[in-house]
């Protein structure tokens, strides 16, 4: 991972990249299609990945604050719908942490 700190937007988009989304997809969601749902453009492979990713930033940077999961509330796939969606989450939740990809 690059030591650059990106913001919450430029991370997810990063973190999709990284883990095999193709750039068409990349566009529509980087244009506020949906991610996850019944017209979500993400599998369920590449929906746990970004999750993934996000927890284990979130974990890695944020010390011994709250574990990433530990924070969400029970909708947990809810938190995932969109990119506009997860940017506030992060933005609101982790607004302490530097998003580095």
């Amino acid at each position: 991972m690059s030591a650059s700190t990106q913001t919450a937007r430029e991370f997810i988009l990063a973190s999709l990249q990284h883990i095999g989304v193709a750039q068409d997809k990349l566009q529509a969601i980087q244009d506020g299609a949906p991610m996850y749902g019944a017209q979500g453009l993400l599998d369920s492979i590449h929906l746990v990945g970004l999750i993934s990713v996000i927890g284990e930033c979130i974990d890695n940077t944020a010390g011994n604050s709250e574990s990433f999961f530990d924070v969400l509330d029970e909708d947990l796939f809810g938190n995932f719908t969109d990119i506009n969606r997860i940017e506030s989450l992060l933005n609101g939740k982790f607004s302490h942490v530097s998003f580095c990809a």
